[in-house]
C-alpha cells in the first residue's frame, strides 16, 4: 500500500496529537481536511482514552493511515514516560479499525513503528513540535516557529531549511529556552505573576488554582468564549463575567469587593507580565540561533505570538499563510492553527507515501 501510487493519490490520513489535556486530530483526504479538538484530562480519566479516541475517529471518518505525536506521557497518570507512550499507543490502536497503519513521529524528524516507539519511548516523547517545524522547514528556510498552545510555548529556529533546535527532549528544551512552560489557556495565574496592583499597593497573589490565563484573555476580549477549550478553575462557564469572578479570587477577594475597573487592571497587569516572559524567550532563542526570517505563529495563542512580534519589531505571519497547501481555507485556518502538529503529522506521512 505504501508504494502504490494510485492508492496513495486517494489515501486518507489522520494525524493525531495526543496530549495530557487536549486531544487533537486532523484528517486529510482528496475531499479536503477535517479537524477535531477535545479537552481530555488524562490524569483524571485515562481509562476513557480508547473510547474517546474511537469516537473522534468515527466522527472524522475512515483513514488508511494514522500519524501520531504524543505529549500525554508527561502526565502524572503514568509513573514514567515509557509507561505513558505504551499506554497511549495501545489506546490508539484499540480505538482504530483493524488494518489502519499507525506511525509515530519522533524528535529525530522521522516516523517509527509503534513497536519501536514503545521500545525507545524518549525517541517519540513530546515530539509534536518537531512535526510542525519539519513541515514548516520545507516552506520557509529561515524563520522562528512559535506555537503557543493551551499549556506551553514552543520556539523552534529553522536555519538554512533545517530544524536548528538544540533540545530534543523536554528537559533539554527547557534548559535551552526552546520550551516555555506557559500557555494561553491552562496556565495558572500564580505561575505568571507573584503580585498585582490593587488599591494603590502591590498585592501578592494566592498560590491557588483560582484563575488561569484563559480568564485573563477572555476578560480582556482577546479570546472568544467558543475558543476557550480549557476547563475553568471553578467549573463555571468560560464567559467574561465569570472570568472576572475568578480573577478577583486571585487576591482573595470577590466581584463584590472589587470594581470592574480594578479587576480589569489586575487582568491587564497579568497579561503584560505574561507578554514580557514570551517576548524575552522569543528574543533569546532568535538571537542565539541567528534567525533572519520572520516569526511564524500557530497554536491557540497565535494572537500572543503576533503581539510579541510587534513588541520586538519583527515580521510575523500565520503558519498556514506560509504553508499555502491549498487544503486549509476560510474559517478552517483558525482551527487548523490550534491543531498544527496533528495536521503537520498527517501531511508529512501523506507526503512520505507519495515519494
Amino acid at each position: 500500500m505504501m508504494n502504490d501510487s494510485d492508492t496513495c493519490a486517494n489515501m486518507k490520513v489522520t494525524g493525531w496529537d495526543i496530549g495530557g489535556a487536549n486531544l487533537k486530530a486532523a484528517r486529510i483526504s482528496p475531499d479536503g481536511v477535517q479537524i477535531i479538538q477535545r479537552p481530555f484530562a488524562i490524569w483524571q480519566e485515562r481509562d476513557a482514552l480508547p473510547g474517546v479516541l474511537a469516537e473522534m475517529a468515527s466522527q472524522l471518518g475512515p483513514a488508511e493511515c494514522a500519524a501520531v505525536t504524543i505529549t500525554a506521557e508527561l502526565s502524572d497518570a503514568f509513573r514514567s514516560k515509557r509507561e505513558g507512550i505504551a499506554y497511549v499507543l495501545q489506546a490508539l490502536q484499540e480505538a482504530l479499525p483493524a488494518g489502519v497503519c499507525v506511525r509515530v513521529f519522533g524528535s529525530d524528524g522521522q516516523f517509527h513503528e509503534p513497536a519501536t516507539a514503545i521500545e525507545y519511548p524518549l525517541l517519540v516523547a513530546a515530539a509534536n513540535w518537531m512535526a510542525t517545524a519539519s513541515l514548516l522547514a520545507r516552506h520557509c528556510s529561515n524563520c522562528l516557529s512559535v506555537d503557543i498552545g493551551s499549556t506551553t510555548t514552543d520556539m523552534i529556529p529553522i536555519v538554512d531549511g533545517l530544524v536548528a533546535a538544540r533540545g530534543r527532549d523536554d528537559p533539554s528544551r527547557l534548559i535551552h529556552g526552546e520550551l516555555l512552560y506557559s500557555g494561553a489557556l491552562r496556565t495558572n495565574v500564580c505561575a505568571i505573576v507573584q503580585r498585582v496592583p490593587l488599591w494603590g499597593y502591590w498585592c501578592p497573589v494566592s498560590a491557588e488554582l483560582f484563575a488561569t490565563a484563559q480568564d485573563v484573555y477572555l476578560l480582556l476580549g482577546q479570546l472568544r468564549p467558543e475558543a476557550c477549550s480549557s476547563p475553568t478553575a471553578d467549573g463555571r462557564p468560560a464567559t467574561a463575567p465569570f472570568a472576572a469572578e475568578r480573577l478577583a479570587r486571585v487576591v482573595c477577594a470577590d466581584a463584590e469587593m472589587l470594581s470592574s475597573d480594578e479587576i480589569q487592571a489586575v487582568a491587564r497587569h497579568i497579561a503584560n507580565e505574561h507578554m514580557q516572559q514570551i517576548v524575552k524567550a522569543i528574543s533569546q532563542v532568535s538571537a542565539r540561533s541567528d534567525v533572519q526570517g520572520p516569526i511564524i505563529a500557530s497554536g491557540a495563542g497565535a494572537f500572543l505570538v503576533k503581539n510579541a512580534a510587534d513588541q520586538l519589531g519583527l515580521p510575523c505571519t500565520s503558519l498556514f499563510d506560509v504553508l499555502d497547501q491549498g487544503i486549509v481555507v476560510g474559517n478552517d485556518r483558525e482551527d487548523a492553527a490550534v491543531t498544527a502538529p496533528a495536521l503537520a503529522a498527517a501531511i508529512l506521512l501523506s507526503d512520505e507515501c507519495h515519494v
